[in-house]
């Protein structure tokens, strides 16, 4: 019997499963796959394949593969009736929805350190997000300190009441949103860092104020760059590209771009509320070559099991993530955390929880030594993300008790507009776990992060970062933080460009940025180029320092670098009560933290230890960096990107006794040893061409 097996819209189930008689239906497919050992084919012909359930995978699944054969596209939305479309006003159209016989959804409240929730039904032509209609149509109004009526309660100082804010708006345009009934309020409250989309629960179009539906973590607070934008508006549906769904009256108005062909065009809305495709406890599974799109949950969850890949792969349209693997935790009620370990008497426990993302943030801030059972040798690879809503991949797996890796990995993938919904905190890639792996990937066009990173021993290399942080401060192109014993990480050999401090009250922004206490990392053979800071250098340490920071290319990067070993981590080891459970908690069971005196922890990281118990800090391990401003004749051709060294580039760079100092590094193993500087390899980074 062949292991091969053809999927087809044309198919029947009644078929046998062979090129010239395909099966139409997964669970055809997965019943004759179940009966067969070893490597089993699935070649799915091209055609679009509802999604309105979960694919179901699991150990019976075991070396199966899912091939797409042409343009296969897995959607999770709803192909609208292009006949129903109707005038309505200014070059506006309509659709009453009710035909569907489907229950919308509304926008819901989302933001930082909120719990990930699925979108609401959206609005995609062609393939393409569409905007939902706004004021103003991009960027924020900045508030006037008048305007904060009642800043509403702060949980992150313990304020538990869930007191809304009240906000002094634009008059004129209050008075035109009077009768809006699923208006949101967005922007940023308080700090550069921090987003925000909160649902309008009352519109005063006499006192020109509105009345916020639910608090934000820090209140509404007057800053020189905290602002508003109001979504969600009818009222505000003007322009190429915006729609409106009325979710009470199932009428969805939209204002096609000129180009479009109203006949011909592909008009979808958003569906599915539940991850498209799980799999779960198997091993060898692998996705190729296949469109995931137009779900309002994410495409991909893995949970445990060995060496699964999705591999050349299209995400977009995406409610949350792309791709998940491992698992996410039970979300908390807003207002009841103050996103530090705190929270409210009348806040419920949260545990663990899979196919969802819920309150991860809060979860592993809470229990830092939390294994979220990612499986291992898994990799997303060859595959373009973008126009998710809140961020791209989870990248979990590996135990930090045990410091266990887990060798996952992200490879060789395109990431852009990954934050359609959600701004802040949501990576293209969020890491956790032991050892996992970002490499050649090009990570582009992003609100603030594109790499959220917790755990230990994970390598980022070979990636092209370029245009991330562009609506946010106090932002690294790559951030982690506040856990001192998240150490052993490598930033190696990445190109990270063109970022700018957008926001001219705002901190800075940075290509790496080790928050609040962070040590003993290590940053080599990077090209770091044209970053414009603001108040943050290229690699920017809060309280922290300890970083191994050597033979990296800054150039055009104002501030430079700054090294810093004058780290207090000691003695917030010792004194604050979150790092002191997260660098020191003995019980194996507890897992608000590892235990840095431990043999496993001790032998893997000496310095860690003695830092911890001795407040040892190692000499200044910043060495054969060169730091060029307007100098390009150093490498090929620069002014057009290409930073491959000439030959002779050491005595270009470097001066001459740079060559013979002796170095001691305690990451790198250096002691009292000659380094010399030496060429990266440029061409090497990026995606990797086929």
């Amino acid at each position: 019997m062949s292991n091969t097996f053809y999927l087809s819209k044309k198919g029947n189930d009644k078929n046998n499963g062979g090129k010239s008689a395909p099966l139409r239906s997964f669970s055809a497919v997965l019943e004759k796959t179940r009966a067969l050992d070893g490597e089993k084919t699935v070649i799915i012909e091209a055609g679009r394949y509802l999604f309105r359930e979960t694919l179901e995978l699991d150990a019976r699944d075991n070396n199966t593969h899912f091939i797409a054969d042409g343009e296969v596209y897995f959607d999770g939305g709803i192909i609208l009736d292009n006949s129903k479309i109707e005038d309505y006003r200014d070059g506006i159209k309509k659709i009453d929805l009710s035909y569907l016989g489907i229950e919308l959804h509304g926008l819901g409240n989302r933001g930082f350190r909120r719990a990930y929730i699925n979108a609401p039904t959206e609005f995609f032509v062609g393939g393409v997000a569409q905007k939902i209609a706004r004021y103003p149509k991009n960027g924020v109004i900045n508030y006037e300190e008048k305007d904060i009526v009642d800043c509403g309660s702060t949980p992150i100082d313990g304020d538990y009441a869930c007191r809304p804010a009240v906000l002094r708006l634009d008059g004129e345009k209050i008075k035109k949103w009077a009768g809006a009934k699923h208006a949101y309020l967005g922007g940023y409250p308080k700090h550069a860092w921090a987003d925000e989309c909160v649902k309008i629960a009352k519109i005063d179009a006499e006192n020109g104020t509105v009345t916020t539906e639910q608090p934000h973590l820090f209140g509404y607070q007057f800053t020189h760059h905290s602002g508003y934008y109001v979504v969600n508006l009818l009222e505000e549906l003007t322009d190429e590209g915006e729609y409106y769904i009325d979710i009470d009256e199932n009428v969805l108005y939209f204002k096609p771009s000129a180009d479009v062909d109203l006949e011909t065009a592909t008009l979808q809305i958003s569906v599915m509320d539940k991850v498209m495709v799980a799999i779960e406890n198997a091993e060898n599974v692998s996705f190729e070559g296949i469109t995931f799109e137009n779900t309002r949950n994410s495409g991909v969850y893995i949970e445990g099991g060995d060496g699964c890949t999705v591999k050349n792969c299209v995400f977009r349209n995406m409610g949350i993530l792309a791709v998940q693997i491992g698992q996410g935790a039970t979300p908390l009620e807003h207002g009841l955390n103050d996103c530090h370990g705190a929270h409210s008497p009348l806040a419920k426990p949260f545990k663990p929880l899979s196919r969802e993302m819920g309150s991860w943030h809060e979860y592993i801030y809470e229990f830092a030594a939390w294994d979220n059972n990612g499986g291992k040798n898994h990799s997303v690879e060859g595959c373009k993300i973008y126009d998710c809503g809140a961020g791209g991949i989870l990248l979990g797996g590996g135990n930090r008790k045990s410091l266990t890796p887990a060798n996952n990995r992200v490879h060789n993938c395109e990431f852009w507009s990954t934050n359609r919904l959600d701004k802040t905190y949501k990576g293209a890639v969020n890491m956790m776990g032991v050892g996992n792996t970002v490499s050649h990937c090009y990570m582009h066009d992003l609100p603030a992060f594109a790499i959220y990173l917790h755990g230990n021993d994970h390598t980022i290399e070979f990636n092209d970062i370029t245009r991330v942080c562009i609506e946010t401060s106090d932002s690294g192109a790559i951030y982690m933080g506040r856990d001192m014993s998240e150490v052993g990480n490598v930033f190696r050999n990445n190109y990270i460009h063109d970022l700018e401090n957008t926001i001219e009250t705002g901190l800075g922004v940075c290509a790496i940025y080790f928050d609040d206490w962070d040590i003993f990392n290590a940053v080599y053979d990077n090209f770091f180029v044209n970053i414009k800071g603001g108040g943050f250098c290229v690699i920017h340490h809060t309280c922290g320092g300890l970083l191994s920071f050597h033979n990296n290319f800054i150039v055009d990067c104002v501030p430079g670098i700054q090294p810093d070993n004058k780290s207090n981590s000691y003695i917030y080891m010792h004194r604050d009560l979150l790092a002191m459970k997260r660098v020191h908690t003995v019980d194996e069971n507890d897992l608000g933290g590892v235990d840095v005196t431990s043999p496993i922890w001790r032998e893997k990281y000496p310095y860690l230890y003695e830092t911890y118990k001795n407040d040892y800090r190692p000499e200044w391990m910043y060495y054969n960096n060169a730091l060029l401003y307007h100098k390009y004749d150093c490498f090929v051709d620069a002014r057009n990107g290409d930073f491959t060294q000439i030959d002779g580039f050491r005595e270009k760079f470097y001066r001459d006794e740079y060559d013979w100092q002796r170095r001691t590094d305690v990451i790198m193993g250096y002691e009292n040893d000659l380094v010399h500087p030496h060429r990266v390899d440029f061409k090497s980074i990026g995606l990797i061409k086929k």
